[in-house]
C-alpha cells in the first residue's frame, strides 16, 4: 500500500474552437481552429496492489485528478463581442448598448480569443503489472489497464481581447461534457527498494479515453472549425511524471 501522485500534461484532443468564436460576423474567423496551450494537470491518491507470482501482480489506484486544455487565437478581424467594439485596434467596453446586442462594427484590428477548460475528476484505475528485477535494489516495472473518471467539476473561460466573454445561451459544463469518463491507462518506470518493507518509484503515466468527452448539446452545433465542419469526437489524454512511496505488509522474497 502506498502513496502516489504526478504531474501531468493534459490535452483534450479534437476539441478545439465549438462555437467559442461566432460572435465575430466572418465566417472565417468564426470557424477559426484556435493553437492549442500546453496545459498543466495532475493527480494524487493512493494506491493498493498484491503480487501474486515472482514478477506479475495487480495495483488499484483512486485518486484526485485535475485535468484540462487551453487554447489561444491571434488574428486581424472584425470585432462584435460583448459590447467591445474596435476602434483603430484600440478595445473599449461600449456601455451604450445592452451586453447580448453583438454586431459588426467593420473595424479590422487585433483580436486575441482565449478558452479555458478545466476539470477535476475521482479516477479509478485498475492496472495488471509485471515487473522485473534491475541491479540489487530496483525494479523495472511496467502496468495496464481500464480506467474510470467521475468528473467532479468543470469550467470554461472564454476572454475576447482580455475581456471575458459570456455569449447569450453560453452552454454549461455539465451540458458540453460528459459526467463520466473511461479509457486505458499505461505506467512505466522504476522501483527503488529502501529496505525489505519500503520502496519508492518514479515513472512515466499516461491515460486515452476511449468514450466522447463532449455531451449531446455539442454535437449539434453548425461550425466546429474550418478544419472540422462535421462533427469530430473529443477525447481526454495526459501524460506525466509519476512519482511514491510504498509499504509491504508482508515482504516476501520475491527477487
Amino acid at each position: 500500500m502506498g502513496l502516489q501522485g504526478s504531474v501531468n500534461s493534459t490535452w483534450i484532443i479534437k476539441q478545439n474552437n465549438y462555437n467559442t468564436l461566432n460572435l465575430f460576423y466572418v465566417p472565417i474567423v468564426r470557424q477559426s481552429e484556435m493553437d492549442y496551450v500546453f496545459t498543466w494537470g495532475g493527480q494524487a491518491g493512493v494506491n493498493i496492489g498484491y503480487n501474486f507470482f515472482k514478477r506479475f501482480g495487480i495495483e488499484f489506484h483512486p485518486s484526485f485528478s485535475w485535468a484540462g486544455q487551453k487554447y489561444n487565437d491571434n488574428f486581424t478581424g472584425p470585432v462584435a463581442s460583448n459590447g467591445v467594439e474596435g476602434a483603430g485596434g484600440i478595445y473599449q467596453p461600449n456601455t451604450s448598448i445592452p451586453n447580448w446586442q453583438h454586431y459588426y462594427s467593420g473595424t479590422f484590428a487585433y483580436v486575441n480569443v482565449q478558452r479555458v477548460i478545466k476539470f477535476t475528476y475521482i479516477q479509478l484505475p485498475f492496472f495488471a503489472k509485471f515487473q522485473t528485477h534491475l541491479g540489487d535494489i530496483a525494479n523495472y516495472y511496467i502496468m495496464a489497464g481500464p480506467q474510470i473518471n467521475i468528473r467532479q467539476s468543470g469550467s470554461e473561460n472564454i476572454s475576447v481581447n482580455y475581456y471575458p466573454y459570456t455569449y447569450p445561451g453560453q452552454l454549461t459544463p455539465d451540458q458540453r461534457f460528459q459526467k463520466l469518463d473511461y479509457g486505458l491507462a499505461l505506467n512505466t518506470g522504476v522501483d527503488i527498494f529502501a529496505n525489505d518493507w519500503i520502496y519508492f518509484n518514479i515513472g512515466l503515466e499516461s491515460f486515452i479515453a476511449l468514450n466522447d468527452l463532449n455531451g449531446s448539446t455539442l454535437k449539434n452545433l453548425g461550425w466546429y472549425d474550418k478544419n472540422h465542419v462535421s462533427y469530430q469526437q473529443s477525447h481526454n489524454f495526459y501524460l506525466g511524471l509519476n512519482a511514491g512511496v510504498h509499504f509491504y505488509f508482508v515482504r516476501k522474497n520475491f527477487y
